[in-house]
């Protein structure tokens, strides 16, 4: 498995640019009602499997499910990087950059130049571009392929994966984030019966001088579209992992809602 490398200075800084340039270009939502093919960003966690090549390449593996849509070819670049686990700025920081050199059925192979010593690990996530089929490449979509999963306060799924590539029209995205509306709604009522402390004030953003969780039951969709669009254009702390909404909207609300403008 071998590649050309460029020089570790030239290489950290292009695809710092590279990485940063396709982040803020695919991140915006761009909807249409048609099913499509589209080539954008993608977000894996690599498997704890790594094969050290010497002490600045080393091999990761990631793995899709079965009958994903998603493909990746072989020579595709990828980059590597941290999965906000802590909440450290560290837990996103890149980690270095490769090729798919060699893909054995839903197993895809990358051998990566690291910026640093630190060995890849299980779980850090690897970006690249994927060509995907999308019928409604809306907020659901744009969420889904930086690896974010939105679950209701008792952890079960609004959607599955693989709908998001199949089955999600505008109709079926809108009612998919009413629900979201009704899990937030419904989560602020109960934390406000089991813990009343917790509503405190909220000071600044669109929700300034309002109670919390009194707040929370007072949701709307736009409400909720601008936080998955804030959500899909900045994905750092996101990406990766799996979330209940009315926590991270909550966390969104006390943050003072920052949102994209057009």
């Amino acid at each position: 498995m071998k590649s050309a490398c460029l020089p570790l200075s030239i290489a950290k800084t292009f695809m710092r640019h590279l990485l940063t340039s396709l982040l803020t270009i695919l991140s915006a939502t761009i909807s249409f009602s048609q099913t499509d093919s589209v080539e954008v960003l993608f977000a894996f966690r690599i498997t704890d499997y790594s094969v050290k090549l010497n002490d600045s390449v080393t091999v990761v593996q990631l793995v899709l499910p079965d009958a994903s849509p998603v493909s990746i070819k072989q020579g595709q670049i990828g980059v590597l990087k941290h999965r906000y686990i802590n909440g450290s700025s560290y837990d996103t920081a890149l980690i270095g950059w490769g090729k798919c050199q060699l893909i054995k059925s839903n197993y895809y192979y990358f051998t990566i130049h690291k910026y640093h010593e630190e060995e890849p690990a299980q779980g850090n996530l690897l970006y690249t571009k994927c060509r995907a089929p999308v019928k409604y490449n809306g907020l659901l979509f744009n969420i889904n392929r930086h690896g974010i999963s939105l679950t209701k306060v008792d952890e079960s799924q609004f959607y599955y994966t693989n709908d998001i590539f199949s089955e999600i029209t505008p109709e079926k995205e809108k009612a998919i984030l009413d629900s979201m509306v009704a899990d937030i709604q419904f989560t602020g009522k109960k934390m406000l019966d089991i813990s009343p402390e917790m509503n405190k004030n909220v000071k600044g953003g669109i929700y300034d001088g309002k109670k919390l969780l009194a707040a929370m039951q007072e949701v709307k969709r736009s409400e909720v579209e601008d936080f998955l669009q804030f959500m899909a254009a900045k994905p750092a702390k996101y990406a990766g992992n799996v979330w209940k909404i009315s926590e991270v909207f909550a966390t969104w609300m006390i943050n003072e809602t920052p949102t994209i403008k057009d």
